[in-house]
């Protein structure tokens, strides 16, 4: 299988070594990666929303679930995902448990710690009105020059397409081991870059406390994978390559 190049993995690992800081200002809570610490993260943390209304912002997302706007700062481009709260009773199941901004960012660490590509996370935001939790932000680096993996096609580069279903079998097979499930394996969860396959959207993603409960959820997976290819947006090509590779790695296939 195709594996990630020695830079690229150097820059993943990377995340591993950066010690956690916290800013606090207000109403809004964060902690960051201390790699990315300079004047204009701090302005980004006291106020998130720059980035969908702020000069040079570009909204890549807007709709009721999330909201995703593209900022460039010192020299990189970033994302800003935005989870709203939909009420009173989403506020009070967020005091017993993690935010997904927080929940992305912990999880994408996670991830680069078992050598998983994915979102290089920058920080979490966390927005408190009267002790409750409620809006909350990811920042994240954009992923330049890439094309989502649902452009994909059975008349696509062969090579390519060979990539990205390497990369999804490797990953599950990652995942299973660390008891990890994602939660919403689908093409347009993928990005191709010249040089990597790039997971991303972990809001699903889930750690599993016994290998028969992981099972269930990379079984979840695989299952979201193949419909894609088998009934979504159907290219038998990819189908039998993807239930092929899957195989080989010891996985079982679902039905249909």
């Amino acid at each position: 299988m195709t594996q990630n190049s020695p830079v690229a993995s150097e820059d993943l690992f990377s995340l591993l070594r950066n010690d956690l800081l916290e800013k606090n200002t207000g109403s809004l809570e964060a902690q960051y990666l201390s790699s990315y610490a300079s004047p204009l993260l701090d302005r980004l943390l006291e106020g998130p929303d720059q980035a969908f209304d702020g000069a040079g912002h570009e909204v890549l997302k807007a709709d009721a679930k999330t909201a995703l706007a593209r900022t460039s700062f010192d020299g990189h481009s970033f994302v800003v995902k935005r989870y709203p709260v939909k009420n009173l009773w989403h506020r009070i199941r967020l005091l017993f448990k993690p935010s997904r901004a927080q929940k992305n960012f912990l999880f994408a660490r996670r991830l680069a710690e078992i050598g998983i590509r994915t979102i290089r996370p920058v920080a979490w935001i966390q927005e408190r009105t009267f002790g409750l939790r409620a809006r909350s932000w990811l920042v994240y680096e954009h992923v330049d020059d890439s094309i989502c993996a649902d452009t994909l096609t059975d008349q696509s580069n062969q090579e390519t397409v060979n990539r990205v279903i390497e990369a999804v079998v490797r990953n599950l097979s990652l995942m299973r081991d660390h008891l990890l499930s994602h939660g919403d394996m689908k093409p347009s969860n993928l990005l191709i870059t010249p040089h990597e396959i790039v997971l991303i959207d972990l809001d699903a993603m889930k750690s599993h406390t016994t290998p028969a409960e992981c099972e269930k959820g990379i079984a979840k997976d695989i299952a979201r994978w193949m419909r894609w290819w088998r009934a979504d947006r159907p290219q038998p090509g990819i189908a039998h390559r993807s239930e092929s590779l899957l195989r080989d790695a010891g996985f079982t296939l679902p039905q249909g």
